[in-house]
């Protein structure tokens, strides 16, 4: 897909990912059109060029801005995310990451020009392991928000089926950055610092995950919008590099300059916290090419900058 002569419909363009996968195609000359209900996200995220519409992706409103746009590719990020708000309202997550993807796919099977989907999937579909997780791996979600993205990647590879349309899941571990909308690990980190204490209080400390740079996730949806050209296929978008919840506050501590103390607080603990969630990341390096830049201090000591913290 040549991005400067293409129209890319983006839902949740006003989100985390969706601000910075937006910039990118903004600055590739993209003809950019961005669906978000603003439930998290922010309008100002939005770039100035882009047509925006305020629309749920369960209505049939929303169904009729794709078929009357009709865009050459669809990246879809759209969804109900953070894992302890998913499994408090099941419902909802399940209506708007599964209604509303299967919304959007009858909707583009009318299309005629269409000629990409890239899906927003999650690390969340596999079952615990201690290794790396491999895209051929059986899946196994243990929590709401990875049954609901599971069953849109079944959707998705349908809709590949049914119409010919290449299109690819990317099962996105943990991502950091700037514009981040939930209150994530980092997030609730950079929280507790804001302060000048250099105190904070966590939950589960022993848990290790994968942290991806937004910049690299949005890099990589870039990279599959424009270098996929399969059927259907799922990749892992990591770095392939865990570190647990201490390990994180220690990269914290070398982007700070300084130390911070650590504590567990008992409400902030999950029961269903798996202990290790890191990818193998062979797939996408050796089919699309792409492979993560951001080095993890680094990136927290550009986020610190961001936030007015000081390093």
């Amino acid at each position: 897909m040549r991005l400067d002569e293409s129209t890319v419909l983006v839902t949740g363009g006003a989100g985390f990912v969706g601000s910075h996968l937006t910039e990118r195609l903004a600055d590739r000359g993209t003809e950019l059109v961005v669906v978000d209900d603003l439930f998290a996200g922010r309008r100002e995220y939005v770039p100035d060029d882009a047509t925006f519409f305020e629309q749920d992706v369960r209505s049939d409103a929303f169904a009729e801005t794709v078929r009357e746009t009709d865009p050459d590719g669809i990246v879809h990020l759209a969804a109900i995310h953070h894992i302890p708000y998913c499994n408090a309202n099941p419902e909802a997550a399940f209506e708007v990451n599964t209604m509303g993807t299967r919304n959007l796919l009858a909707a583009a099977e009318d299309l005629d020009d269409l000629e990409q989907v890239v899906f927003a999937s999650t690390a969340a579909v596999y079952e615990p392991e201690d290794g790396p997780h491999r895209e051929t791996d059986e899946p196994g979600p243990i929590d709401i928000y990875g049954r609901t993205k599971l069953v849109g990647e079944d959707l998705v590879e349908q809709f590949t089926t049914n119409t010919g349309v290449p299109a690819a899941s990317a099962r996105l571990f943990n991502v950091y950055g700037t514009n981040e909308t939930n209150e994530h690990l980092i997030p609730a980190i950079l929280d507790q610092l804001r302060d000048g204490s250099h105190a904070v209080e966590l939950g589960n400390l022993s848990p290790a995950r994968d942290f991806v740079h937004v910049t690299d996730v949005a890099d990589a949806l870039v990279a599959l919008l424009t270098e996929f050209d399969a059927d259907y296929r799922a990749y892992n978008v990591g770095t392939g590099t865990e570190h647990t919840v201490r390990e994180v506050v220690e990269h914290t501590e070398a982007a700070l300059g300084e130390p911070i103390e650590i504590s567990q607080a008992e409400e902030r603990v999950r029961e269903s916290d798996r202990p290790h969630l890191c990818p193998s990341t062979e797939r996408i390096e050796r089919e699309i090419g792409w492979t993560p830049d951001v080095e993890f201090t680094d990136g927290l000591r550009e986020l610190l900058e961001a936030e007015g913290i000081r390093t």
